[in-house]
């Protein structure tokens, strides 16, 4: 019975210090929400084409009811050809409200 014990509190133990581990692991990015509302936003500006790669870019605080997260989308177009657009995700961090979302195609030299 005490074997019995012992077993038990060592793998009550041994459960109870991956747990913490595991749910930090878990825990999404702050951005990620603005990401998803970008990659949809950014596909219907642009039906014609796919997003192959994506990348944030940081946070900037505007104000107390405005912020813009900051993504780098690259597209491709049904022919092959790709190119980068930056996608700007103004929202109200009181209200965790959508803004607008802004854009700048990235042309290359």
């Amino acid at each position: 019975m005490e074997r019995k014990i012992t077993l038990f509190l060592s793998l009550f133990l041994f459960v109870s210090f991956l747990l913490p581990a595991t749910f930090a692991e878990a825990q999404l990015p702050s951005y990620a929400k603005w990401g998803k509302t970008a990659i949809e936003e950014t596909t219907k500006k642009y039906p014609d084409q796919q997003v192959t790669d994506y990348r944030y870019d940081g946070k900037v605080f505007i104000s107390d009811v405005r912020e813009q997260y900051n993504f780098e989308f690259t597209m491709k177009t049904e022919n092959g050809t790709s190119r980068e657009i930056r996608a700007y995700v103004l929202v109200n961090p009181k209200t965790e409200q959508l803004i607008n979302v802004l854009y700048d195609e990235i042309e290359e030299f």
